[in-house]
């Protein structure tokens, strides 16, 4: 095997199955589109049915897309059926859904509060949990890379203390699951992005403001700009392949040197 072989081998997931969660828009259409490019057969997941299809159609090969509501516990379940009727199989899961609403602290409502945490926290436990059971009955273990945030560590940007507190239960939610399914070889990571340009940006809700903050201010990024989907998508193919395979239970920061700046 030639050492460009080797390298490719080492990201490759050839017969793999990759389910990718808010795959519509943004680091989840990207990250699809990268998986599908290391030779995985990518679930396009998203509530935007449409938008996944567009991606689907967009990747080589026999990816197909599925519609599925984070805050429905049976849409869920549906979801994960659909995944093994059509596939038989689940190797790796990016937990990438999310809500990202920005409420001013005097103003956060109960509701906006348990909205944020049903979808961000339960939801995406929700999936993984289902995705684990899928991974478990097929035997041949898996991956898990779940979407947090710098905000889940620390404050970044003003107006995100329900966000912030949902992204720190996620990345705790990684810890304990890497726990209890390492026995199962199943590897559990996320994934820490700072700014990240929203080149398909989604509506917002109302009471929704614009962000301000110290992620914003200038210099505060040493790279000197917002990620790109793309930049994001390369640290969870790390985690999702090969290359990735001595790690478990780790949040790893990719924020443009935002952390240490």
């Amino acid at each position: 095997m030639s050492r460009h072989e080797a390298l490719l081998r080492l990201f490759a997931l050839d017969g793999q199955v990759a389910l990718v969660t808010g795959a519509a828009t943004g680091i989840g259409k990207a990250t699809a589109m990268l998986l599908a490019d290391a030779g995985a057969r990518v679930v396009v997941a998203d509530i935007d049915l449409a938008g996944a299809e567009a991606v689907a159609a967009a990747i080589a090969g026999d990816s197909f897309a599925l519609g599925f509501d984070l805050t429905d516990d049976n849409s869920i379940a549906a979801l994960l059926a659909d995944v093994e009727a059509r596939c038989g199989r689940l190797d790796v899961l990016v937990n990438n859904a999310a809500i990202f609403p920005k409420y001013p602290f005097d103003a956060l409502t109960q509701a906006d509060w348990q909205q944020m945490q049903q979808v961000n926290v339960w939801g995406c436990f929700a999936v993984l949990r289902a995705s684990a059971a899928l991974m478990r009955k097929s035997g041949r273990g898996g991956r898990i890379v779940n979407l947090s945030s710098i905000g889940g560590v620390r404050t970044a940007v003003h107006h995100q203390l329900a966000y912030n507190a949902s992204k720190a239960a996620l990345d705790s939610i990684t810890q304990s699951a890497a726990y209890e399914l390492a026995s199962d070889n199943i590897l559990v990571n996320s994934i820490q992005p700072g700014a990240v340009r929203a080149l398909d940006p989604k509506p917002h809700p109302p009471g929704h403001v614009p962000p301000t903050g110290p992620l914003l201010d200038s210099g505060r990024i040493l790279l000197g700009r917002p990620a790109l989907p793309e930049e994001i998508a390369g640290p969870i193919l790390m985690l999702a392949s090969a290359a990735g395979g001595y790690m478990t239970g780790q949040a790893i920061i990719v924020d443009g040197g935002f952390a240490v700046s």
